[in-house]
């Protein structure tokens, strides 16, 4: 059986249509190569004909956009904008009156006068010469029942030495000197609503014959 020369089996391509179809195929596969190299060339990595230049720093921070009310729209015809009621004010809470705690009222207390004491002294010059005097002081016991005595005298400087001392009438006191002051002190009590007189004669300088202190029983002089 004789067959042509250009024939044969059907579905199996010649070489040249081989290459005509894988071409295209072929084109493609290297421009993905070429792109993938550019791609995966990392940045920090510079071909030798290349010229270096520095990295573009990249700045990853972002920032939210201002916040801008929205517009408030016209006022539409028919309605009417409501205006804020004022907030309500807390009404204040009854708050109770105190009660009034019923006092009874005590009457005013009077304290009573102190009582006047027992024993006194009245002081008084009965002779006054050109160095010295002679004075007393009347002691004078006021209440129910007899009472002892003691009489404390102080001069200023002007009044010198005691001369002489005497109780008229009655036994005579004791005399004790205490620093600048004399110290006279009875010898018996003096009778209830009775009265005895301590005298005595000082030498002075000058007019003055009072003395500086005088107490009967701690009680000053009048």
């Amino acid at each position: 059986m004789r067959t042509r020369p250009d024939f044969r089996p059907f579905g199996k391509p010649s070489n040249s249509e081989v290459l005509v179809l894988w071409a295209p195929a072929a084109l493609g596969v290297a421009v993905a190569l070429t792109l993938f190299a550019a791609v995966t060339l990392t940045p920090g990595e510079a071909r030798e004909d290349d010229e270096v230049r520095p990295r573009a720093s990249i700045n990853y921070a972002w920032t939210p956009p201002a916040y801008e009310p929205p517009p408030v729209p016209a006022d539409i015809p028919g309605t009417t904008t409501p205006s804020p009621s004022p907030s309500a004010s807390p009404k204040p809470s009854p708050s109770r009156s105190p009660v009034a705690r019923r006092t009874t009222a005590k009457p005013p207390t009077t304290q009573a006068p102190p009582a006047p004491p027992a024993v006194t002294g009245d002081y008084r010059v009965l002779n006054s010469y050109g160095d010295s005097f002679i004075a007393e002081v009347l002691v004078t016991n006021s209440s129910g029942s007899g009472r002892d005595w003691t009489v404390r005298l102080q001069f200023p400087t002007n009044v010198g030495r005691l001369h002489t001392f005497w109780v008229e009438g009655a036994p005579q006191a004791t005399l004790q000197r205490l620093g600048p002051a004399y110290v006279f002190t009875s010898g018996v009590e003096v009778p209830a609503r009775s009265s005895v007189p301590l005298r005595f004669q000082f030498e002075r300088w000058g007019q003055d014959n009072d003395p500086s202190a005088c107490a009967v029983n701690g009680t000053p002089c009048d």
